[in-house]
């Protein structure tokens, strides 16, 4: 569940709540509403998927934006079993990202999104690089020494931003009246928007995606050259 104030409160407001959605440290106005209802994923086949795993919804005020959000507490994107966990997640602009090493291999985070581009370089076993990001969007992430890794951080300002892992669909209450752009995002499918408008009771929809790119999508090294072909890279 994500909860906002009223337009024009102070952004000192905003706090990080660990259940990975934001909230607000002020009561929202007595007419505010609610956005709710499912979301689907739908394979190439016609077929929905039962889980929204890497599923994020972005519910975004287009009459009058909120204003700028504080940064978050630090958010720790861990590297497990040449995995990035969680893989997708969001935060606000001046958040530190911390990217844990729990495994017992070398990793190099990187990222060559414009406004956002960083470099950890090789770090090892136990050590926790930082890196604090700085524009709105999607942050693309990638380990320089394994080319399956992959995780997305999108960089919002709106006070209404869910991850669905574990969910049936969106729920966003407090909402204050207005027009919204809903947008909905998965690494195989991409985004989609729809406009919502919303009034002091519940606005209901369903929403779906549809998957039409490659669970691991093509890119360079940090180099901008090709990854080394697979090896034994146990060690590595």
């Amino acid at each position: 569940m994500v909860r906002a104030l009223a337009h024009g409160l102070s952004a000192s407001a905003l706090i990080w709540a660990c259940t990975g959605v934001l909230t607000w440290s002020a009561a929202a106005p007595l007419s505010a509403g609610s956005v709710q209802g499912p979301v689907q994923i739908r394979e190439k086949d016609g077929r929905f998927r039962s889980s929204l795993r890497d599923c994020i919804a972005l519910l975004e005020p287009l009459e009058a934006p909120a204003a700028p959000p504080a940064p978050m507490k630090p958010l720790a994107i861990r590297t497990v079993g040449k995995q990035f966990i969680p893989r997708v997640s969001f935060a606000t602009p001046g958040t530190e990202v911390t990217f844990p090493n729990l495994d017992h291999i070398l990793h190099n985070v990187f990222s060559v999104t414009q406004g956002n581009r960083f470099d950890t370089g090789q770090y090892r076993p136990g050590d926790a690089p930082r890196v604090r990001v700085t524009n709105p969007g999607l942050v693309k992430l990638y380990c320089n020494v394994h080319h399956q890794m992959n995780a997305f951080l999108w960089v919002v300002t709106t006070p209404f931003a869910q991850v669905l892992d574990g969910k049936k669909g969106i729920q966003f209450d407090q909402v204050p009246p207005g027009t919204y752009r809903l947008r909905l995002w998965h690494p195989e499918s991409g985004e989609k928007t729809w406009i919502v408008k919303v009034g002091s009771g519940i606005t209901q929809g369903a929403w779906d995606l549809d998957v039409s790119l490659p669970a691991l999508e093509p890119h360079k090294n940090k180099f901008g050259r090709d990854y080394a072909p697979p090896q034994d890279d146990r060690n590595y």
